[in-house]
């Protein structure tokens, strides 16, 4: 089988594993893709090892490293996880799975068509999912009806981890898809659809997340193309500050019709934030932590589930609820600064693109940004870096990551600038 061939047959499995990640159906299919999918990458990685196939540039030794200390010592917690066997079974989904992950849309990325592949099945994905939840809302009178939806508070993630990719519709070639106004309008339909599937959950920190990554992909627009926003500020601002209203209202709602169903009456959203449990949560995994500082529990969202349910008699309250204190609390101080390490690499990364003089690089180093904003955002009062929102948020980064490392290698080749095999 031909590298060529190899790498269509990737393409197309990765894009089906893609539309299927949001949903908790179709499991056989998403398997298989999936399946296949690292099949093929690594096929293909072991071809551009051997010299059979074309190099597949390096995501860069500031992103291994944390990386590998990071599945590393999560690994090594088995020797002192309090419940080894759950252990065992969280890394083969949550580091095996999602290492092969990045790797099939990192090998993915490989060039412009199969960039616009992913990113239009994705959207396509998002459209698909919202459309559903309004549908189910209307007929059932619930949005997730059967298992086609995840929790409230996973499902609201997925919309984070999916919005900044409606910024793709805005951008001109090659990178993005503007070339005319079918384009935007689509957008704006996608955004509506979005805004609507968000309200539907009930929950709150979705509309902070959002407004992170809208104001974040607006400064990093404004400031990049400050010449274009200084020709037409109120194109630029109106929509802008239309969005961020709408958001703060939505958000204001949410807020108050979670203080009608969870407090006793005439409690204010002010005295919800006051008395949320979290906060009681959180200062007790804080005094857990100081049991095991360096080494953590052992590695799992919900390792000391049955503890936490025990005493703080709350079914939901089993985990940390922040994804740096769950990272803390399962793996340590090691495992929570590698962690922090790996982000901030990645971060750093895109900042690199987002400051290349190539366009296309700058669009992607914006997306990037906006990415990690929402979703760490959206994740500091939960812990969704599990599942199928953790392959989501994997795939998108490896897919940004492995197209802008073959964009970056290209335009120092343009420039007869050699680039290092661990730039």
């Amino acid at each position: 089988m031909t590298p060529a061939t190899l790498r269509r047959l990737l393409l197309i499995a990765a894009a089906v594993n893609l539309a299927l990640l949001p949903t908790g159906a179709l499991t056989f299919w998403r398997s298989l893709s999936f399946g296949s999918g690292a099949l093929f990458a690594l096929l293909l990685v072991g071809g551009a090892l051997t010299r059979r196939a074309e190099p597949i540039p390096s995501p860069g030794y500031a992103i291994l490293l944390p990386l590998l200390v990071w599945s590393t010592w999560a690994t090594a917690s088995l020797l002192w996880s309090v419940h080894p066997e759950y252990s065992a079974d969280e890394l083969k989904r949550e580091f095996g799975w999602n290492l092969l992950t990045m790797i099939i849309f990192y090998v993915a990325g490989y060039d412009w068509h199969a960039w616009r592949v992913l990113v239009r099945t994705a959207l396509g994905a998002l459209a698909v999912m919202s459309a559903l939840a309004l549908g189910f809302a209307a007929v059932h009178g619930s949005w997730a009806k059967g298992n086609w939806h995840t929790g409230v508070g996973a499902y609201a993630t997925y919309l984070v981890i999916a919005a900044p990719l409606l910024l793709v519709l805005l951008a001109p070639p090659p990178a993005g898809f503007r070339d005319g106004k079918g384009p935007v309008a689509i957008s704006l339909l996608l955004l509506a659809l979005l805004l609507a599937a968000a309200r539907m959950t009930d929950n709150r920190m979705v509309w902070v997340a959002l407004a992170a990554s809208c104001a974040t992909a607006a400064g990093l627009a404004g400031f990049r193309w400050r010449a274009t926003l200084a020709q037409a500020p109120a194109r630029w601002l109106a929509p802008l500050l239309v969005l961020l209203v709408a958001l703060g209202m939505l958000f204001t709602d949410a807020a108050r019709e979670k203080a009608k169903a969870h407090f006793p009456p005439d409690t204010t959203v002010a005295q919800t934030f006051e008395h949320d449990p979290r906060l009681v949560l959180w200062n007790h995994t804080v005094a857990r932590i100081a049991e095991r500082p360096w080494t953590g529990f052992g590695f799992g969202k919900s390792i000391l589930e049955n503890d936490l349910r025990g005493e703080l008699h709350d079914p939901l309250l089993i985990h940390a609820h922040n994804i740096f204190i769950a990272q803390w609390l399962q793996t340590g101080v090691v495992g929570v600064a590698a962690f922090t390490a790996l982000l901030m690499a990645i971060g750093w990364r895109y900042l690199r693109f987002y400051r290349a003089q190539s366009d296309t690089l700058a669009l992607l180093g914006l997306l990037g940004l906006t990415l990690l904003a929402g979703f760490v955002v959206k994740n500091l009062t939960d812990d969704f870096l599990v599942r199928s929102n953790a392959k989501e948020f994997w795939a998108l980064n490896a897919l940004i990551l492995g197209w802008g490392t073959r964009q970056e290698r290209a335009l120092r080749g343009a420039m007869g600038v050699v680039s290092p095999a661990n730039s």
